[in-house]
């Protein structure tokens, strides 16, 4: 027969082996864990930098689209385009407003329905080229 205390050191021995079997699965169980947060750190590295690549490229796209178009609106180059096809306003295509001065200094028209013209911009359909 066994004595108490040789079963009590056998009970302590199987659980404080149990505890070193615990701890080294946790061990290589973190291990892993980090290994692949840190695979999952490098891959969103990777895309973030993709993704700043694609838009310094679209950035230098659109700067270069501005620049086209702040060209093309200069008023010279308006000017250039429209050359010898614009002419002065004449009196019949000047409308006047009504004005009144408020206490207060400004400056308001008085509002009044618009009335169709026939003669601002008539097409003779039965007048051939």
């Amino acid at each position: 027969m066994k004595s108490p205390i040789s079963k009590f050191s056998n009970n302590t021995r199987q659980w404080f082996l149990l505890l070193i079997i615990a701890m080294i699965a946790t061990t290589v169980t973190s291990a892993f864990a980090i290994v692949w947060i840190q695979q999952q750190i490098n891959r969103t590295a990777r895309s973030s930098v993709l993704l700043e690549n694609e838009l310094a490229e679209m950035v230098d796209k659109l700067r270069y689209l501005d620049e086209r178009i702040s060209k093309f609106h200069q008023p010279v180059v308006l000017q250039g385009k429209i050359a010898g096809r614009l002419r002065p306003a004449t009196d019949r295509q000047v409308a006047w407003v009504a004005e009144r001065n408020a206490p207060n200094g400004r400056v308001y028209v008085y509002s009044e329905p618009y009335k169709v013209s026939t003669d601002l911009a008539f097409i003779n359909l039965k007048s051939q080229p």
